[in-house]
């Protein structure tokens, strides 16, 4: 009987230690529960103070800028324009040969198909010579195998070869012809000549530079606005420009805006292009935009 009320104590000693630890446990649980909850509201609070901060200091810029438009002030120093042609190219050999003429000089005009450098190409020619010559050959003995079989003389497979030949000959013509225009560069648009790279009678490689053209019919224009205008300029936007080469201002209009912002300089491009025509422009030159935002 002792013995069985000594094992009853040690029981209910043992469950009253393992009741005690799992309230331990739950109240362990509970605080790790507010601690957590304590946590994601402070992410809350920080992000949600992040962004009104943000907000806020958009808000600032904008209204700053409104606030310089409505006094009038100069939204454009150092607003620099650049002039650049609508198209360049440095065109190369596309051939090893010796250079035979150049007919245009460095700052003249040509027209789209004029040819602006030319090659000594004899062996070339010589080539297509030689495989008009064989074509040549090759229908002459198709035409024959055509008569021939039709007396059952030849078999069709004579007479299959013979055409397979002609078509070989074409082909071989075609890259001779193809071969034999690359010994002159046309003019692949209305031009001047900006550098000549290369001289008459020298040895050139393919791939080699021969000329730098522009196309200077229209030319564009180029700036770097800051980028708090993102929302103020618009495609089609008009301005004033005054070059320093001609000490002229002249009306523009903006084409293109760039879709990208420069973190570093916090500058966007802008392309633009001066209206009418004026034969004193150049390409290179530069000068200051004039933005009129205020009126």
């Amino acid at each position: 009987m002792a013995l069985f009320i000594l094992g009853t104590r040690r029981f209910a000693s043992r469950a009253e230690r393992f009741q005690n630890a799992n309230m331990r446990r739950t109240r362990i649980i509970n605080r790790l529960h507010q601690l957590a909850v304590v946590v994601i509201s402070g992410f809350v609070l920080v992000s949600a103070a992040r962004a009104q901060e943000a907000n806020i200091s958009r808000s600032l810029d904008q209204l700053d800028t409104e606030l310089q438009l409505m006094r009038g002030d100069s939204l454009n120093n150092d607003i620099r324009a650049l002039l650049i042609p609508y198209r360049e190219a440095t065109l190369s050999s596309l051939v090893a040969a010796r250079i035979s003429t150049i007919p245009f000089k460095q700052g003249d005009h040509f027209n789209k198909g004029d040819t602006l450098v030319s090659f000594e190409c004899g062996v070339l020619s010589a080539s297509l010579q030689t495989a008009q010559a064989k074509r040549k050959q090759h229908r002459l003995t198709y035409d024959a195998n055509q008569e021939l079989r039709q007396q059952d003389a030849v078999s069709k497979l004579e007479l299959a070869l013979s055409e397979a030949k002609v078509e070989e000959g074409n082909a071989e013509v075609a890259l001779a012809q193809a071969q034999l225009q690359k010994c002159t560069v046309p003019a692949p648009y209305n031009g001047r000549i900006v550098k000549i790279l290369a001289n008459e009678f020298e040895n050139v490689e393919v791939g080699d530079p021969l000329l730098s053209i522009l196309d200077d019919s229209k030319l564009e224009m180029t700036l770097h606005v800051p980028s708090r205008w993102l929302m103020l300029l618009n495609k089609d936007a008009k301005f004033q420009v005054a070059l320093d080469e001609t000490g002229k201002t002249y009306q523009a209009v903006v084409t293109r805006i760039s879709p990208r912002i420069d973190p570093a300089s916090r500058t966007f491009e802008v392309t633009a292009q001066i209206l009418g025509e004026h034969e004193e422009l150049m390409a290179g030159m530069s000068g200051s935009a004039i933005f009129g935002f205020h009126q």
